[in-house]
């Protein structure tokens, strides 16, 4: 390919909502280059310094020059611009490739005569759980590359676990919240469709969350997420959000399960915590969001082996009691920009529990 050409000949057009990363893994499929190949070359011309190499971190097609070279060479539209490098939510993963996908929607890209294509919101940290098909989103593995578009076939799909079981959430869009709320998929469902609200600027139910604003929602949000990730034990430890039985995840339906025993040491350099932003698999993070789910829901029904309190505070005392004293020091020091009649109303003290 003529990296000089003012207009690439041939070019897939963008999905309405497909992200960025996803869009441009299927223009180097059409030239049978790798994204890192073709992104190289796309630095070349723009006279930057090419950073050729095996892999190729998604945040480099947000630089403006880069961008202004792919718009100009896929002749896109204005409104093919603005869907791709839409505005940031402050939620998007830090890796933000093609990594999740839903096996359902792949199937139906199939069926349509297309490549499976990467929605946006599958970049959102929030979102673990495909809310048109009720299933979990699965990790992207290395097979499914854009030059080996047979990867993707029904077959594979069909294979994944999360569709080997029953499908009872496939009408979420009319969906009983008491029902839902009584599953992990539904906890999972709920919590992440009120993040969802959130950020677009609409509060919370109070009856379901307490009084909160959509921003001191995400705040509390991304707090009790981060700290249910962390590690805050000096030795070898899954987090709070990890530690959860075989029956949580054969009824989460493989979407919870325990990570890698980690410490501090483990964590990158100057990072004492991690939070949903820093987590590929939506495993870890379905687990985070459905650990907040019981810490700050009014009605929340745990897996058929745990017993759930009745209210908030019953719950927080039980997850807090095995925490260590630094977790719940730093989730006490969190709490102090939270809106304090809502901790008052809503929470136990966490400094004294366990």
């Amino acid at each position: 390919m003529n990296a000089a050409l003012k207009v690439w000949p041939v070019c897939p057009r963008p999905q309405a909502d497909e992200s960025l990363p996803s869009w441009f893994e299927r223009v180097g499929y059409e030239y049978a280059m790798s994204p890192a190949l073709l992104l190289g070359a796309v630095e070349q011309a723009t006279g930057s310094k090419a950073k050729f190499g095996i892999s190729m971190p998604a945040s480099r097609l947000y630089e403006p020059r880069v961008a202004d070279r792919l718009i100009a060479l896929a002749n896109l539209s204005g409104a093919e611009r603005d869907a791709l490098w839409s505005s940031s939510s402050d939620w998007e993963l830090n890796d933000r490739s093609f990594c999740t996908y839903c096996a359902h929607y792949c199937i139906a890209d199939l069926a349509a005569g297309r490549s499976p294509y990467g929605r946006r919101v599958w970049q959102q940290a929030w979102c673990t759980v495909c809310k048109v098909h009720g299933s979990a989103l699965t990790v992207r593995s290395l097979a499914h590359l854009p030059n080996n578009r047979s990867s993707w076939s029904h077959a594979a799909l069909k294979s994944q676990r999360e569709l080997l079981a029953p499908n009872r959430y496939r009408d979420l869009k009319v969906r009983s919240q008491p029902a839902l709320r009584s599953t992990i998929l539904g906890c999972l469902v709920e919590i992440e469709k009120t993040a969802a609200t959130a950020i677009a600027g609409n509060p919370p139910n109070p009856l379901f969350w307490g009084t909160l604003t959509a921003v001191s929602f995400l705040m509390i949000l991304e707090d009790v997420t981060t700290w249910a990730l962390t590690h805050f034990e000096t030795v070898r430890s899954w987090s709070v959000a990890e530690d959860f039985t075989a029956t949580e995840e054969q009824e989460g339906y493989g979407l919870i399960g325990r990570g890698q025993r980690m410490s501090v040491s483990d964590y990158p350099p100057k990072r004492l915590t991690r939070g949903l932003r820093t987590i590929t698999n939506p495993k870890v993070r379905g687990a985070a969001l459905w650990t907040a789910h019981a810490l700050l829901a009014t009605c929340h029904t745990a897996a058929s082996d745990r017993s759930s309190g009745t209210t908030p505070q019953d719950r927080q005392a039980a997850l807090l009691a095995g925490s260590a004293p630094a977790s719940r020091h730093w989730l006490a020091q969190r709490q102090t920009e939270w809106p304090p009649e809502y901790r008052r109303s809503r929470w136990i003290d966490v400094q004294v529990e366990g």
